[in-house]
C-alpha cells in the first residue's frame, strides 16, 4: 500500500523537472548523483530522457535505507550498466551515525536529521491518512539504524570521480551538511548543477534557505528557480521546496 500511495503522491504533488535540468547541462555524457534516491524514479526519468538523445551518462545513487536496493531492483534500475548504488548516508563526516527510517511511510522523513520526526502534527496527520488507507494494518513509527556516513569529497576521491555534472539531493533535512562535505569539489568547480530539496520547520525555513544560498554563493552558484512542495505544508509545521542552483557564469 505504501508503494501505491507513493506513486499517487508523486503523480499529484512532486515536481517533474528532469527535462529542464538536462537542458541546463551542456554535456553529452554526464556524471549524475542521485542522493536520497529511494525507488529511483528521478534517475529512471533522467535515463528515459537521455536515451531519447542517445546519451549514456553515469549515475551514482545513494540511500542509507537498506530496503532501497530491493526497491531499485523492483524498478529495474540496477539492471542498467551505467547505474551504481551505494548504501551510504552522505553528510559532512566519515563515521557511523544513527539514521531514522519512517516505517509508516518510508519516502518521507527517513534521514540522519529528520524534521518530520520532530513534528507531532505532521506525524499525527500522516498516520491518520495511512490508517484510512490501511484500516487493518498496524501503523508503525520511526526506527533508528546504524549507518555509515561519508563526505562527497571523500567518496569522489576514493572512486576516482573528477566531476559531478548534476547533484540532486532529496535527503529530508541534511542537504546543508552534504554540501559542507563537498567543499573541495565546490571550491574547484567540479559540481555543475545542483537540484536540492530544502526542508525544515516553517518558523525557521527562511533562515534555512538563506544558509544554503549563502554557502553556495561562495562557490559562484545562485538560486535560479524554486518549486513549492504543497503536500509538505498541509497539516504540519513543516515546509519544503525544490530548488535549482546554477553557476552565475552560465546564467
Amino acid at each position: 500500500m505504501q508503494k501505491i500511495i507513493y506513486k499517487m503522491m508523486n503523480k499529484v504533488f512532486m515536481n517533474e523537472v528532469e527535462s529542464e535540468l538536462l537542458d541546463l547541462i551542456d554535456v553529452k555524457e554526464k556524471v549524475i548523483f542521485d542522493v536520497g534516491c529511494f525507488r529511483g524514479n528521478f534517475t529512471k526519468n533522467l535515463i528515459e530522457h537521455e536515451e531519447r538523445k542517445n546519451n549514456n551518462s553515469k549515475y551514482y545513487l545513494f540511500d542509507a535505507n537498506p530496503n532501497v536496493k530491493h526497491y531499485l531492483n523492483e524498478n529495474q534500475i540496477l539492471k542498467k550498466e551505467n547505474v551504481k548504488y551505494f548504501e551510504l548516508a552522505l553528510d559532512n563526516t566519515n563515521m557511523q551515525k544513527k539514521f531514522s527510517i519512517n516505517r509508516y511511510f518510508e519516502p518521507s522523513g527517513s534521514s540522519l536529521n529528520s524534521p518530520h520526526k520532530k513534528d507531532p502534527l505532521y506525524n499525527l496527520s500522516r498516520k491518520v491518512f495511512m490508517k484510512i488507507f490501511q484500516p487493518f494494518k498496524k501503523i508503525e513509527d520511526y526506527e533508528e539504524i546504524n549507518v555509515q556516513t561519508q563526505k562527497l569529497d571523500n567518496f569522489c576521491s576514493l572512486n576516482s570521480i573528477e566531476k559531478i555534472d548534476l547533484l540532486k539531493l532529496d535527503v529530508d533535512g541534511t542537504e546543508h551538511e552534504i554540501l559542507l562535505g563537498a567543499e573541495n569539489l565546490l571550491s574547484n568547480g567540479k559540481i555543475g548543477l545542483i537540484y536540492t530539496e530544502i526542508s525544515g520547520f516553517k518558523k525557521t525555513f527562511h533562515t534555512r534557505v538563506n544558509e544554503i544560498v549563502k554557502l553556495l554563493d561562495k562557490y559562484d552558484f545562485e538560486l535560479k528557480k524554486t518549486y513549492n512542495i504543497s503536500s509538505f505544508s498541509m497539516l504540519s509545521n513543516l515546509k519544503a521546496t525544490d530548488n535549482i542552483f546554477v553557476k552565475k557564469s552560465i546564467r
